[in-house]
Formats: structure tokens, C-alpha cells, sequence
């Protein structure tokens, strides 16, 4: 069964992949896939946003773009949430009681606190399986 939902994975990650021709050079160079927090998550980068009020994050299929978010430890933060992507997305930071759906095209605000130390998940409840996942962290 596991190695079947690999492949499964791995042939959706070749059709989209395919399918993202132009565009801007944005992102490029991240890719692959990393675990975080214990989450296996499609990697797009990492931000800073020490001493920052407020961030915009990518929702995208099936990505979060930035990944990980650091801060330092209960920063508060204001999370500009765009779907870029064709599906509708979420936002669910669940140590945090957050859950946010986002349609296709549309953007949303959430306010997030940066961990005291370590790491903490958030995930799209529709595509966690596919890599749509990432992280708030402790600087």
C-alpha cells in the first residue's frame, strides 16, 4: 500500500511539474521534499520573519511557499494567505486551533505564534498527503 501511494505521489508530482511551464525564476532552486516537525512536506524555502508583524505565504498545488516560517519563540504573526493554485487550500495549524480554507484565487489572514522552542505542523487538510505541509519554528 505504501508503495503504492509513492507512486502515486511521485506520477502527480511529474504531471504537475510538467504542466508549470513560464513564470517567474521565484523558487527555483528549493524543491524535493523534507520532514518537518514529523510532517513529510513539499519543500519551497524557508523565511525569516523575526521582528516582522506579517508574512505572505503561497498556497499552491501542493505546496506551501515559504515551508518554514522562523521566528522568535512567541512572535506573533500575521499570515497573508494566497492560493495560487487551481483547488481550493488550507491553512490548519491545529496546536493553534487555526483552520482556514482558502478557494482558488482568493487570499485570507491568520494570526499564528511562533513556538517557544522547536518546531510546530500545519497542513492543508485536503492535500496533506501530497507533500502540502510545513512548519512554524523557534529561531
Amino acid at each position: 500500500m505504501k508503495m503504492l501511494l509513492l507512486l502515486l505521489v511521485t506520477a502527480l508530482a511529474v504531471v504537475l511539474a510538467a504542466g508549470c511551464g513560464g513564470g517567474s525564476d521565484e523558487g527555483e532552486s528549493e524543491g524535493g521534499t523534507t520532514t518537518i516537525a514529523g510532517v513529510a512536506a513539499s519543500d519551497h524555502g524557508t523565511a525569516d520573519a523575526t521582528g516582522e508583524d506579517e508574512l505572505s505565504v503561497e498556497l499552491d498545488d501542493n505546496y506551501f511557499e515559504p515551508t518554514v516560517i522562523k521566528g522568535s519563540p512567541g512572535q506573533k504573526l500575521k499570515l497573508e494567505l494566497e492560493n495560487e493554485g487551481n483547488a481550493e487550500h488550507n491553512f490548519r495549524l491545529a496546536d493553534q486551533n487555526i483552520d482556514q480554507d482558502v478557494e482558488a484565487g482568493e487570499k485570507a489572514e491568520v494570526t499564528v505564534t511562533i513556538p517557544e522552542s522547536g518546531e510546530i505542523s500545519f497542513v492543508c487538510k485536503y492535500h496533506e498527503q501530497l507533500g502540502m505541509a510545513g512548519a512554524l519554528a523557534a529561531s
